[in-house]
């Protein structure tokens, strides 16, 4: 009997587009952690998040290719498109301030406000970018909030 010994693909945290093969279904393995619920190996308090990018970032290039980092959290998920400094937020993102989600599962990163949507958008723009390699049409994008915002928040709510 041969078996697959392959890594699952969501236990990768970047995914270069031009290293998948015809036999990977990245979809469908988001689909089936996603749908798993809690178990040994995927907490559901957990959001899982990915970045996808044309290919393998080089670690001595000045700039970056442009990503679309994305997620899943049961019915939820977040889309986030980065290119350079610029990061872009669906225009219907319903999550009011930051929140957690964690690279293949394992080490957490703040998700901005407004980039969480339903699930089936999120996988929308994933097959979408996977079929052209350019930002999803699927979503309307805005910018997403800076990076300082994320703990100019937290010192207003914890100050007294």
């Amino acid at each position: 009997m041969v078996t697959d010994s392959r890594t699952p693909i969501t236990h990768w945290g970047f995914i270069a587009r031009d290293e998948l093969s015809d036999d990977v279904d990245l979809v469908g393995e988001v689909l089936a952690l996603n749908a798993a619920g809690p178990s040994t190996w995927r907490r559901a308090d957990v959001g899982w998040m990915w970045e996808l990018g044309e290919t393998r970032p080089d670690p001595d290039a000045e700039e970056e290719g442009p990503t679309l980092a994305f997620g899943v959290h049961n019915a939820i998920g977040f889309l986030q498109w980065h290119d350079g400094l610029d990061v872009l937020v669906p225009t219907s993102g319903t999550n009011t301030d930051w929140v957690e989600y964690h690279s293949a599962g394992l080490h957490p990163a703040g998700i901005r406000p407004h980039a969480e949507v339903p699930v089936d958008l999120v996988l929308a723009a994933v097959v979408e970018y996977l079929d052209t390699g350019q930002r999803p049409t699927c979503v309307e994008w805005e910018p997403g909030a800076a990076l300082k915002s994320r703990w100019s928040t937290r010192g207003t709510a914890t100050a007294g």
